[in-house]
């Protein structure tokens, strides 16, 4: 059982951060859910447990930037989901703007 309900959606987010390798970004990454403590995006970043990472909701608010932890990473489906926590729970707002207006034009829906 989930600790939180869920917003199921399909929005493009931008995700960067410092490898060992120098700068990684990924513009073309998908969040494809949503809650109060967090996100799962679907990205081929190689991402570690614990790494940092900025995340950014363009279709929401392209200003807005939110500093993010990797908390697991799984393969489902041929495609490399990661959850990702906020660092300051009460500072993180950019998905609960996502929520409010219902992702990118009316693409997200309920999920339990």
């Amino acid at each position: 059982m989930r600790r939180e309900n869920r917003l199921t959606c399909r929005l493009p987010v931008i995700i960067e951060g410092r490898g060992k390798g120098g700068l990684k970004r990924d513009a073309a990454a998908q969040c494809v859910s949503i809650s109060r403590r967090g996100a799962c995006v679907v990205t081929p970043l190689e991402v570690e447990l614990g790494e940092k990472l900025t995340l950014a909701l363009p279709t929401i608010n392209a200003e807005r930037k939110e500093l993010m932890v990797v908390a697991w990473v799984r393969e489902f489906e041929g495609e490399r989901h990661v959850g990702l926590g906020p660092i300051d729970e009460d500072t993180f707002v950019i998905f609960s703007d996502a929520a409010v207006t219902g992702g990118a034009v009316g693409e997200a829906s309920a999920a339990g």
